[in-house]
C-alpha cells in the first residue's frame, strides 16, 4: 500500500501499468485505506512524500506506526525521514538534488521497487536508464510544445495508461503553468462522448 499525494503516488501508478500482476494499493488521502484489516496486517504500507512534510502521508505514517503495521518510508528529508529515525521504521532517503518533486520520479520508482524487493525490476529500469538518450526527442518535444501553445491539453488513454495520461498533465500544469485535463478509454465514452 503506497500511500502518497500527486507526485509522489506517480511512481506506484507507474509500477502497476508496467507490471499489473504486482499488488500494489494507492492511498491519496488520510488515515489508513478503508480495506479489512487482514489486508493491512498482510501488507507493507509505504509512507511517499518527496518533501517528507506532506499532511495526508504523514498522518497515514502515524496511523500505521500506531497500530504496528509493516511500515517504510520514502523522502528526501522533512517530518516523516525524522519519524522514520525516532521509530527505526526502514525508509529510503532520496538524494537531494535541487530539481522539482515531479523530477524526481525515477528516484522514487527504484526507491519503491527497492522496498518492494523487485530486484529483476530494479536492474531493468537501471539498464533503462542508461539506453534513454533525452536529446533525441528534443527537436520532437519542442515541436509538440509549439503545437499545443495557446491550447488546453486534454489527454485521453486507457485505463492501462492512465498513470501516463496523469503524468503529462502533472508535466502541462506543473512545469507548464497551463490547465490540462485527461480521462480513460472507454470510461469517457460514457460521460464526456
Amino acid at each position: 500500500i503506497v500511500a502518497g499525494m500527486g507526485g509522489s503516488h506517480l511512481a506506484a501508478d507507474l509500477i502497476r501499468a508496467w507490471k499489473p500482476d504486482l499488488p500494489i494499493y494507492i492511498h491519496q488521502d488520510y488515515g489508513l485505506p478503508s480495506v479489512p484489516t487482514e489486508f493491512l496486517k498482510k501488507s507493507l504500507l509505504i509512507a511517499s512524500s518527496y518533501s517528507g512534510n506532506t499532511e495526508e502521508v504523514l498522518d497515514f505514517f502515524d496511523q500505521a506506526r500506531a497500530k504496528n503495521l509493516s511500515l517504510a518510508a520514502i523522502s528526501v528529508g522533512g517530518k516523516l525521514l525524522e519519524q522514520a529515525v525516532r521509530y527505526n521504521i526502514p525508509y529510503i532517503q532520496l538524494p537531494e538534488t535541487g530539481i522539482q518533486p515531479r523530477s524526481a520520479l525515477g528516484f522514487n520508482f527504484k526507491a519503491l521497487l527497492k522496498l518492494m524487493r523487485q530486484n529483476t525490476a530494479l536492474t531493468e529500469i537501471t539498464k533503462l536508464s542508461k539506453k534513454l538518450d533525452p536529446m533525441a526527442y528534443h527537436a520532437s518535444g519542442k515541436d509538440l510544445a509549439k503545437r499545443l501553445k495557446n491550447h488546453i491539453p486534454v489527454i485521453y488513454s486507457s485505463l492501462r495508461n492512465l498513470s501516463i495520461a496523469y503524468n503529462w498533465k502533472i508535466k502541462f500544469n506543473e512545469t507548464g503553468k497551463i490547465p490540462a485535463f485527461y480521462n480513460v478509454l472507454p470510461e469517457l465514452n460514457h460521460n464526456e462522448m
